[in-house]
């Protein structure tokens, strides 16, 4: 039997806050022993706002998602889930925003309209998030 437990596939927090994507389950409807989706869920946990949004992800998306963490570990600003389907996720890993930290913001453009962003003090590991997508990947092997 498949092991059912949820897999994170992202994990930026400092140890006091962050937010997190994890992929709850793989779905199929194509009859095929592939999956089509992933049900997942952005977790955002702070001391002043907490909450989670469900999304749906594909292989392309976490094509992306690898592009994203090529993007971000360069430094540079990057979003993922950019396609107005699902909320999305602005990483932003340089000292020159407000905070002076790796900012996490979430958009949940396709339910309450709400913009969390999150400070993070830690630098964030960008190869073990390499690991957590091969992971995922492994996992859930999804269709094309």
């Amino acid at each position: 039997m498949p092991d059912s437990s949820p897999v994170e596939l992202m994990s930026l927090t400092d140890g006091e806050q962050g937010v997190s994507v994890r992929v709850v389950e793989g779905m199929s409807f194509s009859g095929t022993a592939r999956y089509d989706t992933l049900r997942a869920e952005i977790v955002v946990d702070t001391a002043f706002v907490s909450g989670r949004v469900e999304l749906y992800l594909n292989a392309y998306d976490l094509d992306g998602w690898a592009e994203v963490l090529e993007s971000v570990a360069a430094g540079e600003k990057a979003t993922w889930l950019e396609s107005g389907r699902s909320p999305r996720i602005m990483i932003d890993p340089t000292d020159e925003n407000e905070s002076g930290c790796t900012e996490v913001s979430v958009y949940d453009v396709t339910g309450s309209q709400v913009v969390v962003t999150v400070p993070l003090m830690d630098r964030p590991d960008w190869d073990a998030h390499r690991q957590m997508l091969t992971l995922v990947r492994n996992r859930f092997e999804l269709e094309r």
